[in-house]
């Protein structure tokens, strides 16, 4: 069966309002890597009093019917929240294959 994978960057902050994101739009599952440290366009988040903060990773596998709604959503919030809050989402097609 072929999905795309959604990866979901955010803000660790803003990680609940992925996760009510994701039961809104009724996803069946997703895997979550809390506390990611790193470098990207809005700075470096490293947890550290110079570079505070991290972010949190969203996994999510979704079929067609499931994709651009969820993009559209996930496109919402960063309009509403503006490009400074970290959100970022890449989607990759990928094959299932056990």
């Amino acid at each position: 069966m072929n999905r795309t994978l959604m990866i979901i960057f955010v803000d660790a902050q803003h990680a609940a309002d992925i996760e009510h994101l994701l039961e809104d739009c009724e996803v069946p599952g997703y895997s979550e890597i809390p506390t990611v440290l790193g470098k990207g366009a809005t700075g470096r988040k490293l947890g550290t009093r110079a570079f505070p903060g991290s972010s949190t990773v969203y996994l999510v596998a979704v079929d067609d019917t499931c994709r651009e709604p969820l993009a559209e959503r996930l496109r919402a919030l960063r309009d509403e929240r503006g490009p400074s809050e970290g959100l970022k989402v890449f989607a990759l097609d990928t094959e299932e294959v056990l």
